[in-house]
């Protein structure tokens, strides 16, 4: 046990102790980085448009009722509008949790567009516009246009979101079918202007 150090033990430890430093001092760039990469996997931006074979009243009705949203779309699971242009949002996030911010309506004429974004103190930043356009069909042209974020502060949410598989192609399809979803909503009359 006296004996000499041997020199490949001693090379190892010396090593594996200057591994162990540049890994302090790299985890906060190596960390911040990192972050920033969960945070724009979190990231959606959407826009797309489809034709709807309801009358153009219809279609709005059905969209301007945010509580409609969650029979739509499966990633949300619940909307309380609260009448007064404010609505709050619950929504499935990564692992099983759940999601929840407050909207505000930034824009709404009636059978024209409809738009909403997250409030300032809200964790999510999301903004939707939703405009609607008469087909000669008698149908309706529906765009869309989707920004939503969802930041992390933390190393095990932005590992989760780089590991995810994105929900974008799933949204898009949930939406494309409202037409499917209002089949049964009778068509109301559009007041003259």
């Amino acid at each position: 046990m006296g004996g000499r150090p041997n020199r490949r033990a001693v090379g190892a430890l010396a090593t594996l102790a200057g591994l162990a430093l540049v890994g302090v001092a790299a985890s906060g760039p190596v960390s911040d980085a990192l972050r920033r990469a969960g945070t724009r996997r979190r990231s959606m931006h959407l826009r797309f448009s489809f034709v709807v074979p309801q009358p153009t009243s219809s279609v709005f009705r059905f969209c301007s009722d945010f509580e409609n949203v969650p029979g739509l779309v499966h990633a949300v699971r619940e909307v309380r509008d609260f009448g007064d242009g404010r609505s709050h949002w619950v929504a499935a996030g990564s692992g099983g949790r759940t999601v929840e911010w407050d909207a505000v309506t930034t824009k709404f004429v009636p059978y024209r567009v409809i738009a909403w974004q997250s409030t300032s103190d809200s964790a999510i930043r999301t903004s939707c516009m939703i405009r609607f356009g008469p087909e000669r069909s008698g149908g309706t042209c529906v765009r869309v246009a989707i920004d939503y974020t969802s930041p992390t502060d933390r190393i095990k949410d932005a590992v989760a979101a780089l590991s995810s598989r994105r929900r974008t192609r799933q949204i898009e399809a949930d939406i494309r079918r409202l037409g499917e979803r209002i089949d049964a909503v009778p068509a109301m009359p559009v007041a003259n202007s």
